[in-house]
């Protein structure tokens, strides 16, 4: 009974501050998305691209008319300070939302917590079902090196200088919230770690105890949630975000799963950490959509039409292929 009452409460008190998350992604008023609030560091991206040629080749697309007015200021590498102060608003939003808790977030907490409990109840019986296998537990662990909280970081910088280098701003902001959701989640994360010092499964007596040594022996790196699991799906939740379209988004969220899998076959993790950390980055991810993405679903001529190319698949008639849609007198 007290054991099931200790869980309640946990599964209670994350859920509490992912909600808090969640009701941050309300979008914010206009003022606070208006010209004066960012920048564009970005001048440099204005010359002609294949993109900029292939678009006005094309209709005009709505989501163009959202890039940043000139003189303004934006997060970027000629402006860190704004970097900063971005990240301070973005904790303060996310450390506070709890306080506006609305009864429609149910509909995504009810789940959720199912989801977290069920996997913190049977969490050292799905890892006790994993036999020991070094040749698997280091591969996995090797996989997993791609999703670290550096890695994830410096894969968005990648990007974000990528999109500097060939003047597409919105291959730069892709990597630039990218950088900064994985940053947003990653302190969200490590303060839940510190208040949870969970065994991982590999210690203890593998049941993934939490405070199982006491205060004496405290770790700020603990098991519970995953960092790389909360790393991985922040990203992908920008880059999906950015790039709706279904090939992008199976690459960016496969990335995340994988490593999140990995995580759990390298034996560095129970389910309920990834679960717990997977929720933490897409939330996250998802907010910094909503208040700082200004090219977002915008796409260009080639990208429209890459987008009318799907696959085809018939077992009946055992066609395996692709097809694309040519839409006439729009």
């Amino acid at each position: 009974m007290i054991k099931s009452s200790s869980l309640l409460l946990r599964v209670s008190v994350v859920l509490l501050l992912l909600s808090g998350i969640s009701r941050a992604l309300e979008p914010a008023p206009a003022a606070a998305v208006s010209s004066a609030a960012y920048s564009t560091s970005m001048e440099l991206l204005s010359a002609p691209t294949l993109d900029a040629a292939l678009d006005r080749a094309s209709s005009p697309d709505p989501a163009a008319s959202a890039a940043p007015a000139p003189g303004t200021v934006i997060c970027g590498i000629t402006h860190l300070g704004r970097c900063i102060l971005d990240l301070g608003q973005d904790d303060r939003g996310i450390f506070t939302s709890p306080a506006r808790l609305r009864r429609k977030d149910l509909r995504w907490i009810l789940p959720v917590g199912a989801a977290l409990g069920l996997a913190l109840a049977y969490d050292a019986d799905a890892q006790q079902s994993l036999s020991v296998n070094t040749s698997r537990q280091n591969t996995a662990d090797n996989i997993s090196n791609f999703g670290s909280f550096y890695a994830t970081g410096a894969e968005g910088a990648a990007i974000y200088f990528t999109g500097l280098a060939i003047r597409n701003p919105k291959l730069a902001e892709t990597g630039r919230l990218g950088a900064e959701a994985v940053i947003d989640s990653g302190t969200v994360t490590l303060l839940i770690k510190m208040a949870s010092n969970r065994h991982r499964p590999l210690q203890g007596n593998g049941q993934g105890s939490f405070w199982a040594d006491g205060l004496q022996h405290w770790q700020w790196d603990s098991s519970f949630p995953s960092d790389h699991a909360t790393a991985t799906m922040s990203l992908a939740r920008i880059i999906a975000g950015e790039y709706p379209r279904w090939y992008v988004q199976t690459a960016a969220y496969g990335f995340a799963e994988g490593i999140s899998l990995s995580r759990v076959l390298a034996k560095q993790h129970f389910p309920s950490d990834v679960i717990l950390g997977q929720t933490i980055g897409f939330l996250t991810g998802s907010y910094l959509l909503h208040h700082r993405a200004l090219y977002a679903g915008h796409r260009n001529a080639l990208a429209r039409l890459i987008d009318q190319v799907h696959p085809v698949l018939s077992p009946t008639t055992r066609t395996l292929g692709a097809g694309i849609d040519i839409a006439f007198g729009q």
